[in-house]
């Protein structure tokens, strides 16, 4: 006996729009990146971490351990006027989503603000917005960070 066609159609149109909506569906902060990316006077970098952690000053073990931790590395860099600098980290801490706050730090001049998500006790996703009088960077990870190094950050917040 043969299943009804109409039944095979319906599950083969349901595996379809699951499949496409896993797919297509991103993060606030990844539709972020790539609307901003193409900016005037936008820097936009997609770097493997283990190679950034080869460029990376000696002087600064703790970015290089960051680095080594992450799988995946992507950044935002503007340098420019106050105002629009402000509006690129306003909408960036818009797009957060559903991130909780995991670091926030202020420092003579930077304010550096981390987001991410924890799974058994890791970082495993983490996005950083960075922002400065002269400068606004946003950094986007994915790795496996303890909480330690999450609280190093703002180090390779300063070597990007």
């Amino acid at each position: 006996m043969q299943p009804p066609k109409n039944l095979l159609n319906f599950n083969v149109l349901i595996l379809t729009l699951v499949f496409t909506m896993g797919t297509t569906t991103a993060h606030p902060i990844d539709d972020y990146f790539k609307k901003h990316k193409n900016d005037h006077e936008m820097e936009s970098k997609i770097v493997p971490p283990k190679i950034a952690s080869q460029v990376v000053d000696k002087d600064y073990p703790e970015a290089i351990a960051i680095l080594k931790s992450m799988s995946a590395l992507r950044y935002l860099n503007y340098y420019g006027d106050l105002n629009q600098i402000k509006k690129y980290a306003k909408q960036a801490l818009a797009a957060k989503g559903s991130y909780p706050l995991l670091l926030e730090k202020k420092e003579e001049n930077r304010n550096i603000k981390v987001f991410g998500i924890k799974k058994n006790g890791l970082v495993r996703r983490l996005f950083a917005v960075v922002q400065s009088k002269t400068q606004f960077l946003l950094i986007i990870g994915k790795g496996k960070l303890s909480n330690t190094q999450v609280q190093y950050l703002p180090i390779l917040a300063k070597e990007l």
